[in-house]
């Protein structure tokens, strides 16, 4: 499940966090104090990858258009999930309450996976992914900022070669 995870964080990466600002991943409860991955990238690295990328995955390259910064944690969960799993529920409120939209709302024997996003003049302007489940040993946080178009992720996992590892969320 881990890979699937990462894998599809980093696809929905191709695209863009938080269009009020980053998330802090430091005051979630029960998790290691240091993440086992951490990815920042802002909008000069993204630059770097998007012209690296143009030539040999030019769809790979146009779905990064537009796209300020991407950040991802994985982390290690400290003993019990309980706290983080009531964290996520908490922060999936506030995102709401703050305006922003449930794409995605998985909660089922323990497991936790919610995707929301945040738009400006009708295009998707920022992303936050959250993961954990009871039992499970890690917990994975993703921010994008800037602007997505959801067919451009679509074409940049296609491209890459990892459509296939992206959950079917809703579809057999």
């Amino acid at each position: 499940m881990f890979k699937t995870i990462v894998t599809a964080g980093l696809a929905l990466a191709w695209s863009a966090v938080n269009a009020q600002g980053y998330f802090d991943f430091g005051q979630v409860p029960g998790l290691a104090r240091e993440p086992k991955v951490q990815i920042d990238l802002n909008a000069a690295m993204l630059g770097f990858v998007r012209e690296a990328a143009r030539v040999a995955e030019p769809e790979a390259a146009a779905a990064i258009d537009g796209v300020e910064g991407v950040r991802v944690r994985v982390y290690d969960i400290v003993d019990d999930a309980a706290p983080v799993l009531d964290f996520i529920d908490d922060v999936s409120e506030r995102l709401e309450d703050d305006g922003w939209q449930r794409m995605v709302y998985i909660q089922d024997e323990g497991a936790r996976v919610r995707v929301y996003v945040t738009f400006k003049e009708s295009r998707i302007s920022g992303m936050t992914v959250m993961v954990a489940e009871e039992g499970g040993d890690e917990a994975v946080f993703i921010n994008l900022l800037g602007e997505i178009d959801p067919a451009k992720i679509g074409q940049a996992a296609a491209a890459l070669g990892v459509d296939d590892m992206i959950p079917k969320l809703g579809r057999p």
